[in-house]
């Protein structure tokens, strides 16, 4: 079967991905990291729902992001940096209502659209929680509901001995609001990193 790891993502707006590139190169020089965000490969961005679907499926998906994407457009609050499982730094957004609704009106469509299908990419994931499991299996994702962290991925680091050391680096209080720029369908990559865009479609 021929298949598509997609995410259904928002774009930030140009400052914020300036800022996060710039987060992530310095991580990369000094601590050191898997990947090294920037405006081509490895795009900033926040996930609302990330799965693997069989190619015949990829035009319903499409259709979805286009329908999520017809509302007003908001505002995000990015507030402050942490760790999760492990080794993923995250920019972490305040959890607001529209968020959520965007995630579970996503996850409602194309949750059935991936038949059971689960990234290969979740294989490498350390410090899986027993939600963890639970939303890899139900929705072949992770971060589902009330476990949903809506964050920009800033790097994912080598090692999970420097976790402390690069939540020094780039401090934990990084307070900035924004409006995002578009909803957009990409292709996964490694560490969750958006590598190409398939579709964008700007709020209203």
């Amino acid at each position: 079967m021929q298949t598509a790891t997609l995410n259904i993502a928002i774009l930030p707006s140009d400052e914020v991905i300036a800022q996060a590139i710039a987060m992530s190169e310095r991580i990369a020089k000094e601590v050191g990291s898997e990947f090294t965000l920037d405006q081509n490969r490895f795009l900033p961005h926040i996930t609302v729902y990330q799965a693997q679907y069989p190619n015949k499926n990829v035009k319903m998906i499409k259709k979805l992001v286009q329908d999520l994407s017809s509302r007003e457009s908001f505002e995000i609050n990015l507030d402050a940096v942490m760790i999760s499982h492990e080794t993923f730094l995250f920019w972490k957004c305040e959890k607001i209502d529209i968020l959520r609704e965007l995630q579970t009106k996503a996850i409602e469509i194309a949750n059935p659209l991936r038949e059971g299908l689960v990234p290969a990419q979740f294989a490498s994931v350390t410090g899986l929680s027993e939600g963890d499991k639970y939303d890899v299996k139900t929705f072949g994702s992770l971060l589902i509901g009330p476990r949903y962290e809506p964050h920009i991925t800033i790097t994912r680091l080598k090692r999970k001995e420097d976790a402390e050391r690069a939540i020094g680096v780039l401090g934990t209080s990084r307070k900035l609001s924004f409006k995002p720029k578009a909803l957009i369908l990409s292709y996964l990559g490694e560490h969750g990193t958006v590598t190409e865009i398939v579709e964008q479609y700007k709020f209203k």
